[in-house]
C-alpha cells in the first residue's frame, strides 16, 4: 500500500507524521510513504527523507502547483494498493491502517477515515476543528456516505487512476478538489464507506483570522463543485444555485444549529460554549459561498477566467 502526503513548509511536523504511518507496519503489508513536496522552502524534504519517506519534489513555479496537484503527482508514482491520502497536519492513531484495510477487504473501493480532535490545541484551533469535521469524527457510525474529504482518505489504486483525479484547476486549488473523482467512481457503481476505526488526529491551525479565512475558502467553490458533481449531502439543494446564494445568510443560522446538534448528539458539548464563534465562522462560510457562487454563474455566461478566492 502507498500513503501520499501533500506538504508545503511542514518541517516541524512531517517527520512525526511519517514515523506514525510507518509504525503501522503489519507482517503481511508493506508501506510506501510518498511525501509530495509542493514547493517547500524550508527543511521539509530533508526531514521527511530522514523519517523514511520517499520525497517527490514539485517546483513551486509549476503550473497547477497546489495540494490537488501534489496528491495527483504522488498517486501517479505510487506502487501500492490501496492509495491512502493523508494530510501533513494529521497523525494516525493506533489501528488506523488496519481500519482502512478491513473496509477495503470487505469490498469498499473508497474508504474515508475519521478525524478526531487531539489534546492541547488552542481554543481557536478547537473551534476550527468543530466547524470543519462534524461529519467525520470517530463517534459517527460506519456506513456509506455521499462524500468524504481528502485529509484521511483511501482508495483502490486502479479505481483512482481511472478517474480525472483531484481537480487542479482554479478555483479548486485548495477546496472541494476531491468531489469530481469521487462522483466519477460513484457513477461507476462504487461507494464511499466511512470507517471510524481508520482514525487520524487533525491538528487544526490556531487563530481567529485563520478560522474565518479557512471557512471562507472552503465555501468558495462549494456551490460550483456540489452543483456539478452531486457529491454532497443534500445534493438536490445545489441544483438551484441561485436559491442557495440568495439564502446564504439564513443558511448560516441553520448550519450553525446543525453543527452544534451534531456535536451534542455525539456527546461533545464544548462547541455549545463556542457557539458565537461557530456562528461567525458560518457567516464567513456563507460569504465565501455567495461570492464564489456568483462568480461561477458569471463565468458560465462569459469567457472570464476562473480565479481562486481573493482572501488567500
Amino acid at each position: 500500500m502507498s500513503v501520499v502526503i501533500p506538504v508545503r513548509n511542514e518541517e516541524n511536523s512531517i517527520g512525526t507524521t511519517v514515523e506514525a504511518v510507518l509504525a503501522q507496519r503489519m507482517d503481511s503489508v508493506s508501506i510506501e510513504v510518498i511525501v509530495a513536496d509542493d514547493g517547500s522552502d524550508d527543511a521539509t524534504a530533508e526531514v521527511a527523507r530522514a523519517a523514511g519517506a520517499r520525497v517527490l519534489s514539485i517546483p513551486a513555479s509549476a503550473t497547477g502547483s497546489n495540494p490537488a496537484a501534489a496528491r495527483n503527482r504522488g498517486a501517479a508514482v505510487a506502487a501500492g494498493d490501496p492509495i491512502i491520502f493523508l494530510d501533513a497536519d494529521c497523525l494516525p492513531a493506533e489501528g488506523w491502517l488496519a481500519g482502512f484495510l478491513s473496509a477495503h477487504d470487505a469490498g469498499a473501493t473508497i474508504v474515508g477515515g475519521a478525524l478526531d480532535l487531539p489534546e492541547g490545541l488552542p481554543v481557536t484551533a478547537r473551534c476550527d476543528y468543530y466547524c470543519g469535521w462534524y461529519l467525520v469524527h470517530s463517534r459517527r457510525p460506519a456506513g456509506y456516505v455521499p462524500h468524504h474529504p481528502p485529509p484521511n482518505l483511501s482508495v483502490r489504486r486502479d479505481a483512482f487512476l481511472s478517474t480525472s483525479g483531484f481537480t487542479e484547476q482554479q478555483p479548486f486549488s485548495f477546496t472541494n478538489e476531491e468531489r469530481a473523482w469521487q462522483a466519477e467512481l460513484r457513477e461507476q457503481g462504487h461507494g464511499i464507506y466511512f470507517e471510524p476505526k481508520a482514525l487520524a488526529y487533525h491538528y487544526n491551525r490556531p487563530g481567529f483570522r485563520n478560522l474565518l479565512r479557512r471557512n471562507y475558502r472552503w465555501a468558495y467553490t462549494a456551490i460550483e463543485a456540489k452543483s456539478q458533481t452531486g457529491s454532497a449531502r443534500m445534493a438536490w439543494l445545489y441544483r438551484y444555485p441561485r436559491i442557495v446564494i440568495a439564502g446564504s445568510a439564513p443558511l448560516a443560522l441553520a448550519h450553525t444549529a446543525y453543527i452544534l446538534g451534531c456535536w451534542a448528539r455525539a456527546g461533545r458539548f464544548e462547541p455549545l460554549l463556542m457557539s458565537p464563534a461557530v456562528l461567525i465562522s458560518r457567516f464567513a462560510y456563507a460569504a465565501g459561498m455567495a461570492v464564489g457562487g456568483i462568480r461561477w454563474l458569471r463565468r458560465r455566461r462569459t469567457a472570464e477566467p476562473a480565479t481562486g478566492p481573493r482572501w488567500e
